[in-house]
């Protein structure tokens, strides 16, 4: 059996509920009976977005969205919206976004642009 690393961006335990980034561990297994949905995404280079939330599903409520980079890579922007701090996730990471209050958090696509899976899964992934 094999453990994912997988980033996940969550509402920080505050009034404001900026977003935050947690690292949490998965059996790569637990994910096939939570996926929803899978969709195979191209995003040119430089492509961004401002602040947005993780958007809860119109059937299901609550979700996970999980992206799984291949090639290329993107930024995320989060933390409070006037002093933002930055990570890239390339190639092999796994980043979550159960970030569904507060401010949310802003994208940027890297200079290869990215090819990544995208998994939407039942519920929060637990990140305590």
């Amino acid at each position: 059996m094999s453990n994912l690393k997988i980033s996940i961006v969550c509402c920080e335990d505050s009034a404001e509920k900026h977003s935050t980034i947690v690292e949490i561990s998965l059996e790569a297994a637990s994910l096939d009976d939570l996926v929803l949905e899978t969709v195979e995404q191209q995003v040119a280079a430089g492509e961004s977005r401002g602040l947005h939330n993780a958007a809860h599903h119109a059937e299901h409520g609550p979700v996970t969205y999980l992206q799984q980079v291949h090639e290329g890579g993107f930024s995320i922007l989060f933390g409070d919206p006037e002093n933002q701090q930055e990570t890239f996730f390339g190639p092999g990471s796994y980043v979550g976004f159960i970030d569904d209050e507060g401010p949310g958090h802003g994208s940027r696509v890297g200079p290869e642009g990215v090819r990544r899976t995208l998994r939407v899964l039942k519920g929060h992934l637990a990140v305590g």
